[in-house]
């Protein structure tokens, strides 16, 4: 972004500095914001990804709400060194010579034409002018800049400029309306002036209701759309080392995906972001509906992470297909049955396959017991189909820890709940399993976490301060939840001192002003997928 904003400075200062046009043309004062939809109609169609920046001074005010004095200290310091890294040697104040003037900023990836010696795509931004009279102000401030370096030719009645920096890069730039176009490449400000006189069709024409969804984000700070996602990936793609090249199989993937729109912004609760992905086709009913979460209640308000969902076994089965053309991942999936194979387990048939229903993985913060010593436990839950299924893999780990641990299984029944304890001397219980009902089952370490998951807690996670911040904004009906409560993540590692000292100064900062993270997905139908992340400030 540096080096966009220098050239962004030097293209206005030649394009406009001494010029009776240059009264002629900014002295129309009214502020014009730029949206996205407005940009996008100096943006060629083919254009596979655009992203714009709003000009959203609500968005900023809101983020200095935030923030612990340590991070807003280090936000400080690395605006004035962005100042006196870049603005200094010019004599320009970015709050008083460039943002008054600025409007939104669309950066898009246009494909090269054939034949062209470059990257596979072109680089194109579009800079709105939102007030023509502040613009005017600041190129009075930039009179006298040296013109050597610029060569003017026309290209359908509008003047494009190209400039050579002092570092020996070119770009080209042209003023369309109330735009501003720059180019590394001349062909892409052509194809950007063929867009705007409407001798070629924008990338607005095509992707209207994409461009002018804000997907639901206030106060945004950046918009990014992609309107044809397989050519987006392939572009990508075919621009790859050949030793980092993705399988057909893994491309035809992507070719399900049609298109794919993201916004960032801040709210009160702190940045949050949500994609819309649309689909080709649709997928089953089954595929996309909610899970209940009615296995979250078993979490106390201790936890500091957990992740939940449904069907592992799907996953399962969708990695195994994918790999059959992708060697990577075939790789991968063999080291994990090579694991589990050292136990006598067969990953596919006894582990994953019964794993069919919800699920939830947490770790759990607890000072007692077994626990003290690391401050922090996990528990799993799992809502299965197969119960016999379940309970041959799990005779089969008692089976091995007997025989390999030194490790006694002892048998509880606790009312109607039945629960298996693994004990050692000198520790005493370390692990246990049991059946909540007769479709799920736990598994715990540690026997305090054990007695918790057994029972519902009085003091459970969902419900608590630290659920309802960082999750109680995201949509409930859903396919499951990621969840960290970085508050208590940070007490955790300042247990270890040797942590503290490793770390960057500027990394604690920022972590010690992030409430914590929460990502879910639904489906608001079958061809539609929605995506929300809130960072939690």
């Amino acid at each position: 972004m540096v080096k966009k904003l220098n050239f962004l400075i030097a293209g206005v200062s030649v394009i406009a500095a001494g010029s009776i046009a240059t009264y002629l043309y900014f002295k129309n004062i009214a502020i014009k914001v730029s949206s996205p939809l407005n940009s996008a109609q100096v943006v060629p169609e083919s254009a596979i990804m655009a992203t714009f920046f709003h000009p959203n001074q609500e968005a900023i005010t809101k983020l200095e709400q935030f923030g612990t004095p340590e991070a807003k200290k280090l936000i400080g310091q690395s605006y004035a060194e962005f100042q006196q890294e870049n603005l200094a040697e010019t004599n320009i104040d970015w709050e008083k010579d460039i943002k008054p003037w600025l409007g939104g900023v669309m950066l898009a990836f246009v494909p090269a034409e054939e034949g062209q010696n470059t990257d596979p795509v072109n680089i194109l931004m579009v800079v709105g002018i939102k007030n023509k009279l502040e613009a005017l102000r600041f190129v009075s401030k930039l009179k006298g800049e040296d013109e050597s370096k610029v060569i003017k030719r026309e290209y359908q009645g509008v003047t494009i400029r190209e400039v050579t920096d002092d570092t020996g890069k070119t770009f080209n730039l042209a003023i369309l309306g109330d735009y501003l176009a720059i180019a590394p490449i001349a062909a892409a400000v052509e194809d950007a002036i063929d867009t705007f006189q409407g001798k070629s069709v924008s990338m607005s024409k095509n992707a209207t209701e994409t461009l002018q969804q804000n997907v639901g984000v206030e106060n945004a700070i950046a918009t990014i759309f992609i309107p044809n996602y397989s050519q987006f990936v392939t572009e990508f793609a075919d621009d790859l080392p050949e030793e980092q090249k993705l399988s057909a199989a893994s491309l035809e993937q992507f070719e399900q995906i049609d298109s794919m729109v993201m916004g960032i912004g801040v709210d009160d609760a702190g940045v949050r972001l949500r994609a819309v992905t649309k689909l080709v086709s649709p997928l089953s009913p089954e595929l996309t509906q909610p899970v209940s979460g009615e296995i979250l209640q078993r979490f106390p308000a201790q936890t500091i992470m957990f992740i939940s969902g449904m069907g592992i076994s799907q996953s399962w089965s969708q990695l195994v297909t994918q790999a059959e053309e992708n060697e990577d991942l075939q790789n991968g999936l063999d080291m994990v049955r090579k694991t589990f194979e050292e136990v006598d387990l067969d990953v596919d048939k006894e582990v994953f396959s019964w794993m069919d229903g919800e699920f939830a993985l947490g770790l759990i913060a607890s000072n007692q017991g077994i626990l003290a010593t690391t401050g922090v436990g996990g528990a799993m839950v799992f809502e299965t189909s197969d119960r016999s299924a379940a309970e041959v893999t799990l005779k089969k780990l008692n089976q091995m820890a007997i025989k390999n641990g030194g490790v006694a299984v002892k048998e509880k029944q606790m009312g109607v709940q039945s629960l298996t304890e693994w004990q050692m001397v000198g520790i005493g219980t370390f692990f246990g399993y049991g059946w909540l009902d007769d479709s799920k089952l736990f598994v715990a370490i540690g026997r305090p976490l054990i007695d918790v998951m057994m029972n519902i807690p009085d003091d459970g996670l969902i419900g608590s301060e630290g659920f309802e911040e960082i999750l109680g904004s995201l949509p409930k009906s859903n396919q499951g939840y990621l969840y960290l409560d970085m508050e208590r993540a940070m007490v955790w590692v300042n247990r270890y001192p040797f942590v503290n000292a490793v770390m960057p100064s500027e990394i604690k900062a920022i972590l010690d002003s992030i409430r914590g993270i929460g990502v879910t997905a639904s489906w608001s139908d079958g061809l539609t997928n929605e995506m929300e992340i809130l960072l939690a400030l």
